[in-house]
């Protein structure tokens, strides 16, 4: 494939580290230039505001056209605005589609199993940000950008947070139910990640992202999936990685 730029928008340090370690795993074979887009970091609150509204509804509306899933979607499309602007100043070469933007946020919210995922209230929002990444290439495409010089914008929304990815990863089967902070103790001994060191994180989570664990991920997490297949799409697997 060549040369990439990936840009990720993240809550936090921590998750951005994270995301970026999937994206290099995967696309192993290419030549990557990563970039933190941390001052996209407002989304977090976004996510938050979109539940509470959602959740004082009599019928707890979730989905489209409501207006608390409007809002979402427009503030998503909002912040990947911003997000492309500071994409196209942090890189030296023209974006285009061979790179990739990230939109990523923790949801916040539990999951007793991998299956409640599919319910309304949790699957709806992965389709609002899908409908937010419409919007921003709508509008791109209407300010005279060619699809050739967009980025793909993947999106992947976890529940409850990022450590959901590092416990299967690490192949913890007690995971599902525990609240962000009990998943953060449960995988680095404390809940306040600003204490990690470069080295602890790399230690306790970033070392245990290989080949064999995203696929752990892709079958424990299903929130992971659309991220990884875009991610892994012209890859070859693995077992015919090989020459004949």
């Amino acid at each position: 494939m060549g040369h990439r730029n990936i840009g990720v928008i993240g809550d936090g340090a921590t998750d951005r580290a994270i995301f970026l370690k999937i994206a290099e795993v995967i696309l192993s074979s290419d030549s990557l230039t990563t970039v933190e887009l941390n001052r996209q970091n407002n989304l977090h609150d976004c996510v938050e505001r979109y539940w509470n509204a959602a959740k004082k509804k009599k019928e707890k509306e979730y989905y489209l056209p409501s207006q608390h899933a409007t809002q979402l979607q427009n503030d998503v499309t909002n912040i990947l605005r911003g997000a492309f602007a500071d994409f196209e100043n942090r890189v030296t070469s023209i974006i285009s589609n061979q790179d990739i933007l990230l939109v990523t946020t923790d949801a916040e919210i539990l999951l007793s199993k991998p299956e409640d995922y599919f319910q309304e209230w949790a699957f709806s929002i992965g389709k609002i940000f899908m409908g937010a990444i419409d919007k921003f290439y709508n509008i791109k495409t209407i300010e005279g950008y060619r699809c050739e010089y967009l980025p793909l914008v993947i999106p992947i929304v976890t529940f409850p947070s990022t450590e959901i990815l590092i416990a299967a990863a690490k192949n913890i089967s007690n995971s599902y139910g525990k609240k962000p902070s009990e998943l953060k103790i449960l995988l680095y001994g404390t809940d306040d990640l600003a204490t990690l060191s470069e080295e602890e994180l790399k230690e306790k989570a970033l070392d245990f992202i290989t080949p064999d664990s995203i696929q752990r991920i892709f079958s424990c997490v299903p929130e992971s999936r659309i991220f990884i297949q875009m991610l892994s799409f012209g890859k070859v697997p693995l077992e015919q990685n090989y020459e004949t």
